[in-house]
């Protein structure tokens, strides 16, 4: 898979001020104590929860991500639980900190899929448990139509381009490298509509940042 080889080299597409604001948030409303990074790429913030006395577990869906965050955490000399997991699937305990960062949320195909995602997070809380997450802005999403990049890596180049789908806020990403074509779909709703997923699973928003291409809620 495409994703798979851009595990290496995934960390320079990130937004890494995107993670100090979240964990401004995390200090704010969570101290310590049981914290799950969902969907955690190349573990950068589950790295960083881990060095501030959190017992840390995190999870993707791409094995090839979570062998880089694997090396990462090694490197770092951390200690952190690994395992791969689907959002819409359900998780194995309650967590005083869960954290879904870089638009995970967006990478899911419908609104009922959002639901679940949000029930499984409420199943995985007691009540003073803390979830921040974040998602991308309709207006960013929408700015994406017609995106394209060549991706120049070490032994060949990515082909990445991004369109609008027929659906209202979603755009679907196409990557092409040597003889395999990807695609992947992204979605978003307004702030409105994730309010009131949210409250249908008994979350409460206490904290709500806009920044440029997204809104990360508490």
């Amino acid at each position: 898979m495409i994703y798979d080889k851009l595990s290496r080299y995934y960390d320079q597409f990130l937004d890494l001020e995107l993670y100090e604001e979240y964990y401004k948030l995390i200090k704010k409303y969570a101290k310590k104590g049981n914290a799950i990074d969902l969907g955690t790429g190349t573990g950068i913030l589950a790295i960083k929860l881990a060095k501030d006395e959190f017992f840390v577990t995190a999870t993707d869906i791409s094995t090839r991500m979570l062998e880089t965050a694997f090396n990462n955490a090694l490197l770092e000399e951390v200690a952190i639980k690994f395992y791969i997991h689907d959002i819409i699937d359900s998780l194995n305990q309650p967590y005083d900190l869960l954290v879904m960062s870089s638009d995970v949320i967006n990478y899911l195909d419908n609104e009922n899929d959002v639901k679940k995602a949000f029930k499984n997070i409420s199943d995985a809380m007691d009540k003073d448990s803390v979830f921040i997450f974040d998602f991308l802005r309709i207006e960013y999403l929408n700015s994406l139509d017609n995106y394209h990049e060549d991706i120049e890596l070490e032994d060949t180049i990515i082909k990445w381009n991004i369109e609008k789908t027929s659906n209202e806020n979603q755009v679907k990403h196409t990557l092409e490298m040597d003889d395999v074509t990807e695609t992947h779909i992204q979605s978003t709703y307004s702030l409105k509509k994730y309010k009131q997923l949210l409250n249908s699973e008994n979350l409460k928003v206490v904290k709500s940042k806009t920044l440029d291409e997204r809104i990360i809620l508490v």
